[in-house]
């Protein structure tokens, strides 16, 4: 059996019970450990000229402010993703920009361990600016979908309740991104 929030552990849901009892200390410790996932969804569901740290700020003091409001705990993580993405969608749609803009793959900052083979780490950087690239070819559905499963760990149920979609588009979603990343993704096995 998982406990805890979502799978997050008991610590997490002690802070997510005393956050929303207008403990600060508990409701920071709880924007330590979101705030990298919440910039991560967000830069993948917003246009590359939308500053995306700014909208975690605001998703940030969104569910500051509304925390005390959530009834289930343990749909906490759903409930801040479906946070941001609202978020999102408003600035979106107040921009009158396309959630599909692309980052350039020069604006993605790639580590390179100067431990490792120079041309492995080459090798291995233009694969994963490839597959950069690819995702952000993806549709915008399919691509917030992947992002979610791939990266993010959620599984077909949350990002059902995230993307307000049946389970069963979201895993047709995720297979046809899978499908276009490993197909695009070929020349780099």
């Amino acid at each position: 059996m998982v406990s805890g929030v979502d799978g997050h552990g008991d610590d997490e849901a002690v802070d997510i019970r005393a956050a929303q009892g207008g403990d600060a200390s508990a409701y920071a410790r709880l924007v330590e450990s979101w705030g990298g996932r919440l910039l991560r969804f967000c830069r993948s569901n917003l246009p590359a000229t939308i500053d995306a740290e700014d909208i975690v700020q605001d998703v940030l003091l969104t569910a500051w402010q509304k925390l005390p409001g959530l009834d289930d705990r343990s749909r906490f993580r759903a409930w801040m993703y479906t946070v941001a993405r609202n978020r999102c969608r408003e600035v979106i749609r107040n921009a009158g920009r396309r959630a599909t803009d692309p980052v350039p793959p020069e604006e993605v900052a790639v580590r390179i361990d100067s431990r490792q083979d120079p041309a492995r780490a080459h090798t291995r950087d233009a694969a994963m600016i490839a597959l950069r690239q690819c995702v952000a070819r993806l549709p915008d559905s399919q691509r917030r979908i992947w992002v979610m499963a791939q990266i993010d760990g959620l599984g077909y149920a949350e990002i059902a309740d995230i993307e307000e979609l049946p389970q069963s588009t979201v895993r047709g979603r995720l297979a046809r991104a899978r499908t276009t990343i490993a197909k695009e993704m070929e020349p780099w096995r």
